[in-house]
């Protein structure tokens, strides 16, 4: 876990001196993805740190980020790749990304997924600080949202045992981020526990 706090721990400098010699003033990031999984206690594993980011003015953010991110990265030896919208097909969102990638592996990849949505940047402002995470983590409704509209079986986990730690007030809001992003059935679908289907037993194999 080390690595992984020492990574953050140095994107959350690199976000604030961004923020500092630019005109992105306003710039927010918060662990979203497998790590805040975990973070918000959650035992499961993961390779890939993910956070998502905004700042305005919205329409050059995520470019001039990633320039400014290579200029700061370039002595480190990692590889800064930025993604437009919709050049990401593995992305159900179709948001701008940047990927910070270690050719050695020493340090973890990184996403930087750039927020398009309003229920993102909601989510994003109403983020706080973590005790032993050097960054914002997103809220556990607003993580879910994310999860749901992700839809692989990871997620699908991910969701039904977030969904076990939430409070009353927590799940009033995710069913509203649910039907938001027309996905309240399947939050329903996934959170309702399944009958289990007794079998008949098969008398002709007992001894008698």
């Amino acid at each position: 876990m080390k690595p992984i706090l020492s990574t953050l721990n140095e994107l959350q400098k690199l976000i604030n001196k961004f923020s500092v010699e630019t005109k992105y003033k306003d710039t927010v990031i918060a662990l979203i993805g497998g790590y805040a999984v975990i973070a918000h206690g959650i035992e499961r594993t993961t390779k890939d740190i993910d956070t998502l980011c905004i700042g305005s003015p919205y329409d050059s953010f995520g470019k001039d980020l990633s320039k400014s991110l290579k200029e700061y990265l370039s002595d480190k030896n990692v590889k800064v790749e930025y993604f437009p919208q919709s050049h990401d097909i593995h992305d159900p969102f179709q948001h701008e990304i940047i990927y910070i990638k270690d050719p050695k592996g020493v340090i973890p990849k990184v996403d930087l997924i750039i927020a398009r949505y309003k229920w993102e940047l909601e989510g994003l402002l109403s983020s706080e600080p973590e005790k032993t995470i050097p960054i914002n983590l997103l809220p556990k409704p607003y993580l879910i949202a994310m999860k749901l509209k992700a839809g692989g079986p990871k997620d699908d986990y991910d969701v039904i045992e977030l969904y076990g730690l939430l409070s009353a007030k927590e799940k009033k809001k995710t069913l509203e981020l649910a039907k938001l992003i027309k996905k309240d059935k399947k939050l329903l679908r996934l959170i309702t526990p399944r009958k289990v289907k007794k079998e008949k037993e098969d008398k002709s194999q007992l001894i008698k």
